[in-house]
């Protein structure tokens, strides 16, 4: 019986059974995707979602990118202001008081990576340039009052 089969008729029917076994199985796994093909809806949906992506990307580059610059802002006024109450000797109350009044005006700080960035370089700049010891403790308090004058 399997004499009377050529080699040309079992790949062809080998091939035949193959595209049915996928086209069931992605029409049971994937009926929405499956349906759009055959509709010639798959060109159209692909690009919809590009063009989402493509929006979602910018959306969130956009924000990282304003909050980072902001964050390297934020250092630089801090850099500075660090830099000044060294070279005058001011004390520990009015430099606090002068951290929290430049770190009130940036809202981007609210996110807690960059607030513990900011909080880790007042931390140690503030030893280096001002001889002045701050402890993680003094900062979160003073950031939560910062927090609850919103």
């Amino acid at each position: 019986m399997l004499e009377a089969i050529t080699w040309n008729t079992y790949f062809s029917t080998l091939a035949i059974a193959a595209a049915a076994y996928y086209i069931i199985i992605i029409g049971l796994y994937y009926p929405q995707k499956f349906r759009s093909l055959f509709s010639g809806r798959i060109n159209r949906i692909s690009q919809d979602r590009q063009q989402e992506e493509e929006q979602h990307r910018r959306r969130t580059d956009e924000k990282s990118t304003d909050h980072f610059e902001e964050l390297e802002a934020t250092v630089a006024e801090l850099n500075g202001i660090l830099g000044k109450a060294g070279q005058n000797r001011t004390s520990k109350e009015k430099l606090l008081r002068q951290l929290i009044h430049t770190l009130s005006n940036h809202t981007g700080l609210q996110e807690p990576a960059y607030r513990v960035a900011v909080i880790n370089f007042i931390l140690e700049h503030a030893e280096k340039q001002c001889r002045i010891s701050f402890s993680e403790a003094e900062l979160e308090e003073a950031w939560a009052s910062l927090n609850s004058s919103f």
